[in-house]
């Protein structure tokens, strides 16, 4: 053989050799991207799933509730509450046990139930963030967290909806739901946070910190700060400016969704696009239909505001809402005031449609001043709901209802609402009890007083009002509530109520903002209650019972229960901030018990 050959020969097993180990190579890289291809397709199924079971156990949780409001329901029209039947006492006694803990209120949280609810809700989150997660990679725990941040999105979402349908199948109407949508937002937030620190570690840590310069990981950094800053901005704006922070909200939260449709951009290898979609939906649909409201009712309406002493503003609407009923809220938009802006106000009357609205910041210092230029003026005005659930008061023997300043503005619609309701016969009784500061406030409601003084049924109404700040002379006093005095101008500081302060705090445009009350920190020492007669605003000669001190809420509430017997039952009802509302709770949950009367308490909170 020549060395001619012999080289070729050589030549040819070097080429076939290096053409061997490259492909041998090339089928190695290749498997390996398939074992991870099926890694990845194997872990977003495990998440899928778990996902799917999360949202099977929120929605068993809700079904909760459903099922215990329409036994509730049912056993209230059917008068199993009322009934000494032996077989139901068992039944009766667990149910007014469990209420009698769970009405009370907790520091942190509306009530000891609403604790067991939110500790059920991050006991789920806990047990299925870490359920069936392979720790063998830290990027594992990393994608879990993702998901779950994208699930409680949509439950975010979902208890922010006006138009929920748990207003239907539950007692829970959206404002009494936003404390829940709070948590659920904290809780997706620190989802995000973990979500995005352990993805970046592990690629800084690998050497690939390229891959957070790519597209879909950009647009999930961008997605992390806008929720990130929504909560803060729910945290620290709301407080001193809500109708900025709901401005930036609501911007946020577009940008939350469209980032995270970028993320996650498609539906065959991520599904989380749906969720994306889901939440988009949910939160368009909701605003269609309240546009669509708005625009119905702005047809032919007009508002006439009148400016009330002491900061009030009385709006009274040309068109009634449908299925309006005192007691409610709905939102009002006056262009004239705020061309982009709707507030919730509690309806006081429904023929003709009221509100009564306290001054406070932004819209209703600028609707105050407005009515104080110009008193009587018409408006343009459209209004959307009515908003809020409550148990029908027609259902209860005796009614309590507990207000302070204008969180009258929610008792005297339930009032009226009863009186136009009951029968000639009925037997029903209602405790009225407010506490105001001055007697110009007095004023705010001269009509409501006037119908619950001189109605049929007046004499089953023990109205009793307080008045914590006594002025001799005060200037712009209304005649018709008081009569005038010869005596020189002062004024007696009577001492602050239970009922009329406490903590300062800002319902501008909270949920029935228009019954905000401002708290002050209450005081030990008790008055000695004086009476006064100050005439209606229809007769100079039928006195109105004023009491001079703030009321015992507590004596009073007790009193009540104690007046009726354990077949009867009584429906104990207040409105305003946590000082108020946790003393009814707590005076209620006491006077709970197997042989007294069913008792059902309802507290309207406002703010965010």
């Amino acid at each position: 053989m020549s060395s001619t050959s012999t080289s070729s020969t050589l030549l040819s097993e070097t080429v076939l050799t290096t053409t061997s180990t490259s492909a041998s190579a090339s089928s190695t890289a290749s498997a390996a991207e398939v074992a991870q291809d099926a890694w990845l397709e194997a872990r977003q199924k495990v998440n899928t799933e778990v996902l799917t079971q999360y949202a099977a156990a929120l929605s068993a949780l809700i079904g909760v509730f459903i099922i215990a409001h329409w036994l509730h329901f049912v056993s209230v029209k059917r008068g199993w509450s009322r009934s000494q039947n032996p077989l139901l006492l068992p039944f009766i006694g667990f149910t007014r046990a469990t209420r009698r803990i769970f009405l009370r209120s907790l520091p942190g949280f509306t009530s000891v139930g609403h604790a067991v609810l939110v500790l059920g809700y991050v006991g789920l989150n806990a047990l299925f963030s870490f359920y069936r997660v392979d720790y063998s990679q830290p990027t594992n725990i990393a994608a879990r967290f993702g998901w779950m941040a994208t699930g409680n999105m949509v439950f975010v979402v979902f208890l922010a909806l006006k138009n929920t349908p748990l207003a239907i199948l539950t007692a829970y109407s959206y404002e009494r739901l936003n404390v829940l949508h709070q948590i659920a937002g904290y809780a997706t937030t620190i989802y995000m946070i973990m979500h995005g620190s352990i993805y970046s570690a592990y690629f800084i840590g690998v050497g690939r910190i390229s891959v957070l310069q790519e597209g879909v990981v950009t647009a999930g950094i961008i997605l992390g700060f806008a929720m990130f800053a929504s909560v803060m901005a729910g945290m620290i704006l709301r407080r001193f400016n809500y109708e900025l922070f709901y401005i930036v909200h609501v911007i946020l939260f577009i940008l939350i969704v469209v980032t995270l449709g970028l993320h996650r951009p498609s539906f065959k290898e991520d599904q989380t696009l749906y969720a994306t979609v889901i939440l988009a939906a949910l939160w368009f649909a909701d605003r269609l239909i309240r546009f669509c409201r708005l625009f119905y009712n702005s047809i032919n309406n007009e508002a006439y505001v009148y400016a009330l002493p002491n900061g009030g503003t009385r709006i009274v609407l040309k068109k009634p809402l449908v299925r309006a009923r005192p007691g409610k809220h709905c939102y009002v938009w006056l262009p004239k005031i705020r061309a982009f802006e709707t507030h919730p106000f509690t309806i006081v009357d429904s023929d003709p449609m009221e509100l009564v609205i306290n001054t406070y910041s932004g819209f209703t210092r600028d609707l105050h001043k407005y009515a104080t230029q110009n008193p009587g003026a018409s408006l343009k005005v459209s209004v959307e709901g009515p908003y809020g659930t409550m148990p029908d008061p027609m259902d209860f023997d005796k009614v309590v209802l507990v207000a302070g300043g204008s969180g009258a503005t929610f008792t005297f619609g339930l009032a009226a609402d009863m009186l136009r309701r009951m029968p000639r016969n009925s037997k029903q009784q209602i405790d009225f009890i407010w506490a105001v500061k001055k007697h110009e406030n007095l004023t705010w409601f001269t009509q409501h007083l006037d119908n619950l003084r001189t109605h049929k049924h007046a004499p089953r109404i023990a109205l009793k009002l307080h008045i914590t700040r006594l002025s001799q002379s005060p200037l712009n006093r209304d005649t018709s509530l008081e009569r005038p005095s010869a005596s020189d101008s002062s004024t007696t500081d009577l001492g602050p109520s239970a009922l009329e302060k406490g903590p300062d705090f800002i319902a501008v445009s909270g949920p029935a903002s228009s019954a905000a009350t401002r708290y002050e920190s209450d005081r030990e020492e008790k008055d000695n209650p004086q009476r006064l007669d100050i005439p209606s605003a229809s007769s100079s000669t039928a006195d109105l019972p004023v009491i001079v001190g703030r009321p015992d809420a507590e004596a009073e509430i007790k009193a009540a229960v104690r007046s009726l017997n354990k077949n009867q039952r009584v429906l104990i009802a207040a409105c305003g901030p946590d000082r108020l509302t946790n003393t009814v709770r707590n005076v209620a949950a006491t006077c709970i018990s197997v042989d007294g009367p069913a008792i059902e308490v309802h507290c309207e909170q406002f703010g965010w």
